[in-house]
C-alpha cells in the first residue's frame, strides 16, 4: 500500500512538533534535540554537525522550520549566542535559511545555490524564498538510508579494487547483468548482459546514441514538444530539429513517415511512456506502427525511457516491438539517484561496436563507483523497493495536487508521472502566468520551454511535484498557481 512517506527517523538527533495552532500552510516547528556529547571541537560546530547530518539523512526535510535560538539553546542548556554561532555556520554551508518574521527553515541540499530572478528594479537578487516547481526531480530523502547501506556495503566488498580497475567502454559484465535485471523488472524489457552498454547518465546515454546515427547537418525527427536537454546534445552535434505533429494520444506514425521523406530524416527521438512534458503514453497501436513505419523507410529510433518505471504494468517497448531499429536508452537518475550518473544503451548489434568506440572516445570507461552502489541496489531487491515508493510518493502528490486544482483541466494529464501537463484557459496566456507566479515566489515551466524551432506550442505550462520534499511547500505553491489562473483579471492587474 501507498501509505503517507515521511522522512526516516533513523538518527543521533531526535524530533517532535511543537504543539499549538498555526497559520493553514505554515508548517509546524520542531523540537529538534540533537545528541552532541559524543561530538568534538566546540560546541557550536558540534550543534552545525549534527544539524547537517540530520538533513542529510532525511530527519530535517527541506522546509522544516527550526526551534528558535532561545528555545533550542534551553533544551540544549546551552547560551544563545552559542545557537545562533551553529545557525550562522550551517547558513554559511546552504544548508538553512531565515525568513524574516516566519523563522528559519531547512533548505534544499540538492540546490545549494539559489535560483537568481529579476527584481522589479532590475538588479538581480536572491529570492530565498523560491518554491520551485520547474525542476523534473524526484524526492530523494525517504531513500537516504538505503543509499546509505548500499555504499556501506560496496565499501566492504571483496571484488571493489577488481570493479574500480576495470577500464572498458562495454562496462564489467556483473554491473551490465545487474542493469539486464533492472529492465526486466522495471520496464519488462528483457536482454542479455552483453546487449547493454553502459553510459554516464542518460544524457551520456542520449549523446552517444545519436553520435551513432547521425552525421553533423542531419535532421533529426522529434515530438511537436520535447525535453530540453535533447534540444541540447543535438545543437552540441549540429543536428537540426524538426518537430513532428502530435494529437491527444501523442506521436502521430503517419506524420513521422511524413517527417522523414520530406526531410530527408533517418533518426526520431521520442518518449513513448510518459512524454516529457505532455505526459502521454503512446497506445501500442501506435507503437507497433511507428514500428513500422521505421522499418518501412529507413528510420532509427531513439526511444527514452527514463520515467518508464513509474508506469506499471510497463506498456511494451519501442525495442521490444523493434529491437531491430529501435536505440533504446534511459538511466537510473529518476528511478533511482541522479548523482549514480548510471545510464544505460541496448541497441541493436549492427551498431553495437559503432556505440562501443565512442563511449571509448568520449568517457572511456562508465562512472564505476556510482554503477557499483546501482548494481548493489538492484541486487538486494532495494531498488524496486525504492521505485515502489517512487510510485507512491508520486500518487499523493498528484492527489494533492488535483485536490488544490480541481477546478481545472487535468484530465489529459497522467497521474502516474512527476509533474502536470496543464492546458490554460483563453483568459490566462502562459507568459504572464510565469511571470505573475514568478513574483509570488514560484517558478514553473511554460510550453515554450519544450518548443522547437518555430513549431507550435500549446498555451500551458509544466508543473512539477516532485522537485520539493516538504509537502507545505507544494501545497503553498499550488495554492499561488490557482488563485492566478482562476482570477486572472486580479492577477494581470496585479502584473502591470
Amino acid at each position: 500500500m501507498c501509505g503517507l512517506l515521511r522522512a526516516p527517523m533513523r538518527c543521533r538527533g531526535t524530533i517532535s512538533a511543537l504543539s499549538g495552532t498555526r497559520p493553514m500552510n505554515q508548517p509546524a516547528t520542531v523540537r529538534w534535540q540533537p545528541a552532541i556529547a559524543h561530538r568534538p571541537g566546540p560546541l557550536y560546530r558540534a550543534i552545525a554537525a549534527a544539524l547537517a547530518e540530520d538533513i542529510g539523512n532525511g530527519t530535517l526535510p527541506p522546509g522544516t522550520r527550526l526551534p528558535t535560538h532561545r528555545d533550542l539553546a534551553w533544551d540544549l542548556k546551552v547560551t544563545v549566542g552559542t545557537i545562533t554561532r551553529a545557525y550562522q555556520e550551517a547558513e554559511r554551508q546552504g544548508l538553512i535559511g531565515g525568513e524574516v518574521g516566519r523563522g528559519t527553515f531547512v533548505r534544499d541540499p540538492r540546490r545549494l545555490v539559489e535560483p537568481v530572478v529579476e527584481s522589479g528594479g532590475g538588479l538581480l537578487e536572491m529570492n530565498l524564498g523560491l518554491i520551485d516547481l520547474s525542476v523534473n526531480a524526484t524526492a530523494l530523502w525517504p531513500d537516504a538510508p538505503a543509499l546509505t547501506a548500499a555504499t556501506q556495503a560496496v565499501a566492504l566488498r571483496p571484488d571493489l579494487v577488481s570493479l574500480m580497475s576495470y577500464q572498458t567502454p562495454l562496462g564489467h559484465h556483473r554491473l551490465r547483468a545487474a542493469i539486464a535485471d533492472w529492465l526486466a523488472d522495471s520496464a519488462d524489457l528483457h536482454v542479455a548482459a552483453d546487449q547493454v552498454l553502459l553510459a554516464v547518465g542518460g544524457q551520456g546515454a542520449m549523446l552517444t546514441a545519436l553520435s551513432a546515427v547521425t552525421r553533423p547537418g542531419d535532421t533529426l525527427l522529434v515530438e511537436q514538444v520535447t525535453y530540453p536537454g535533447l534540444r541540447a546534445v543535438a545543437l552540441h552535434l549540429g543536428l537540426r530539429l524538426v518537430p513532428v505533429a502530435m494529437d491527444a494520444d501523442g506521436l502521430l506514425p503517419d506524420a513521422v513517415e511524413q517527417a522523414a521523406r520530406s526531410h530527408g530524416a533517418h533518426a526520431l527521438y521520442c518518449m513513448p511512456t510518459l512524454q516529457n512534458p505532455t505526459t502521454i503514453t503512446l497506445s501500442l497501436e501506435r507503437r507497433r506502427a511507428l514500428v513500422e513505419v521505421a522499418r518501412r523507410i529507413g528510420l532509427m529510433l531513439i526511444e527514452d525511457d527514463v520515467y518508464g518505471f513509474l508506469k506499471q504494468p510497463s506498456p511494451p517497448t519501442l525495442h521490444s516491438l523493434g529491437p531491430d531499429v529501435t536505440l533504446y536508452v534511459s538511466s537510473l537518475s529518476k528511478s533511482l539517484f541522479p548523482g549514480l550518473r548510471t545510464g544505460f544503451i541496448v541497441g541493436p548489434r549492427p551498431l553495437f561496436d559503432r556505440l562501443a568506440t565512442i563511449l571509448r572516445a568520449t568517457v572511456l570507461a562508465p562512472a564505476h563507483l556510482g554503477t557499483v552502489v546501482a548494481a548493489e541496489l538492484i541486487d538486494s531487491g532495494e531498488a524496486g523497493r525504492i521505485a515502489q515508493r517512487r510510485r507512491c510518493l508520486v500518487a499523493e502528490r498528484q492527489s494533492l495536487a488535483r485536490t488544490i486544482l480541481s477546478g481545472l483541466d487535468l484530465s489529459g494529464s497522467d497521474p502516474a508521472v512527476t509533474h502536470l501537463w496543464l492546458p490554460l484557459p483563453e483568459t490566462v496566456r502562459r507568459d504572464e502566468l510565469v511571470r505573475g507566479a514568478l513574483e509570488r515566489g514560484v517558478k514553473i515551466t511554460a510550453a515554450d520551454g519544450f518548443g522547437v524551432g518555430r513549431g507550435e506550442v500549446p498555451n500551458a505550462v509544466r508543473i512539477c511535484l516532485m522537485g520539493v520534499d516538504h509537502s507545505a511547500q507544494l501545497e503553498k505553491g499550488l495554492s499561488v498557481l490557482d488563485g492566478l489562473i482562476s482570477n486572472p483579471v486580479a492577477s494581470a492587474s496585479a502584473w502591470v
